[in-house]
């Protein structure tokens, strides 16, 4: 049995397999703190240079950023490409792929948001103390 529908013109996925979606922004946002904490900590330890982990952070960003725009553009793919004009409270398959598309879009705005602070409260940083 086929487990897709039609909407709009895109496939339906599965809800089995679309439920893991939202979450990989704020994965990748995480993971993104995570980096920049330890490689800012073993700069400040005089494992590295603190400019080279500047640089290192100021990468790590924008490619993070990177990737979570994909995934908001994702979302917003899913949701075909506008904001939602109603709610999407009802049980059908369609109300469903759309609620997991927005709430794919609004973790990975406010993922994206977070790796933006984080990046630049790591780059204000003027030296280790």
């Amino acid at each position: 049995m086929d487990s897709t529908r039609k909407l709009d013109g895109q496939e339906l996925q599965s809800p089995r397999e679309s439920l893991w979606v939202p979450i990989v922004a704020p994965v990748i946002w995480s993971t993104h703190f995570t980096v920049c904490y330890i490689w800012l900590a073993m700069a400040c330890g005089r494992f590295a240079s603190f400019d080279s982990a500047r640089t290192g952070v100021a990468l790590s960003t924008a490619v993070a950023a990177a990737a979570i725009a994909v995934c908001f553009v994702y979302g917003l793919s899913r949701h075909g490409y506008r904001l939602p004009d109603r709610p999407n409270d009802d049980g059908t398959p369609e109300d469903r792929t759309r609620f997991m598309a927005f709430t794919t879009m609004l973790l990975a705005a406010l993922s994206l948001v977070a790796t933006l602070y984080a990046g630049i409260a790591a780059m204000a940083v003027g030296e280790c103390l």
